[in-house]
């Protein structure tokens, strides 16, 4: 029996945004093994202004990060445009519960850190098909 890889089969274009420079390299390069073609930000508001000049097929965000965090990065992107990007969001929170009801209501998965890289190359594929 062939073992079944996670390696993503459709490669897209994916926004990272972080503030954490670790974490952000970190998912940078294992998307980017997966062949995705990768660009990062560290703050919400610089993510904004990428996505106003080229457009992703997805959005992996911090929950809490300074400037604009998450919920309020999703926010601006469903109003700005009408058929936003699937988001997958990560933390680094012990406790997200804050967040609960903000992640129910989007339907958006959580990775919490650490996590490791096949984890998120799971998520990824799942949410680009």
């Amino acid at each position: 029996m062939a073992l079944q890889s996670t390696v993503s089969t459709s490669a897209g274009r994916i926004l990272v945004v972080d503030d954490d420079k670790r974490a952000r390299d970190f998912i940078v390069s294992s998307l980017r093994a997966d062949g995705h073609e990768v660009d990062a930000s560290s703050t919400g508001l610089e993510a904004l202004r990428m996505l106003g000049r080229s457009w992703y097929d997805l959005i992996v965000s911090e929950l809490r990060m300074p400037e604009l965090d998450g919920p309020s990065l999703y926010s601006e992107v469903t109003r700005r445009w009408p058929s936003p990007p699937p988001m997958l969001f990560v933390s680094g929170l012990g406790n997200t519960s804050a967040y609960d009801g903000f992640l129910e209501v989007i339907r958006a998965p959580l990775l919490t850190k650490p996590f490791r890289s096949g984890s998120l190359r799971r998520i990824i594929k799942r949410l680009l098909e």
